[in-house]
């Protein structure tokens, strides 16, 4: 996933819906959300860690989140990919729209 856009809420305001949706799964148990505009982090440390950064650009009442970089733990590589699918599933659920 390159990135996502969302409409009608506030970064901050949706990375907190992402964060409680991450933590009510299993995911959640190992689940870190960073945000210092306009840089937004989604970490996972569990035998390493796994950190997806962003950066956030705002238009009127659309925000985009582009990725800048990431490190994935060698501990995670079997796992990333289900990891971004989970992501993508919750962002599309709180209507956000994937750029793949």
């Amino acid at each position: 996933m390159k990135g996502f856009s969302v409409t009608g809420d506030s970064p901050e305001k949706f990375m907190r819906k992402l964060e409680k949706a991450l933590h009510k799964g299993e995911l959640g148990k190992f689940a870190k959300m960073g945000l210092n505009l306009p840089e937004a982090k989604i970490s996972f440390e569990k035998m390493g860690v796994t950190e997806f950064t962003y950066k956030i650009s705002a238009d009127g009442d659309t925000f985009t989140a582009n990725k800048t970089g990431e490190k994935v733990a060698l501990t995670h590589a079997f796992f990333r990919n289900e990891v971004e699918r989970e992501l993508e599933r919750i962002i599309h659920r709180f209507g956000g729209t994937i750029a793949k």
